[in-house]
């Protein structure tokens, strides 16, 4: 074993948390437009800028657990935590949507 490495630490952990932080921040952008495009009555925005909006929820909801899961341990363990909490309030608000608007 290195000297460097430490005991349980993924291969690639220190990419990993500012990649979980891009993903939280952009699900959390995605729940915005999710709003936006389901409350306000003006906003009708064309059909690819709706794909290009939304595609972060599918890609958040799986892509944050997993990038947090994998930074866990690293150096920038803290960005990948700050990732994982714009994930989570970003879940409970999209479950506030879908049961406000459902």
């Amino acid at each position: 074993m290195r000297t460097l490495e430490k005991r349980d630490v993924l291969p690639g952990a220190d990419v990993a948390a500012p990649v979980t932080l891009a993903l939280g921040v952009l699900f959390a952008l995605a729940v915005a437009f999710a709003y936006v495009l389901s409350l306000a009555d003006g906003v009708n925005p064309p059909d690819w800028v709706r794909v290009v909006g939304l595609v972060w929820l599918p890609l958040g909801m799986a892509g944050v657990p997993i990038g947090y899961y994998w930074s866990r341990g690293g150096a920038q363990r803290r960005l990948a935590e700050v990732g994982l909490a714009l994930g989570v309030v970003g879940a409970v608000a999209f479950a506030a949507l879908v049961i406000a608007v459902g």
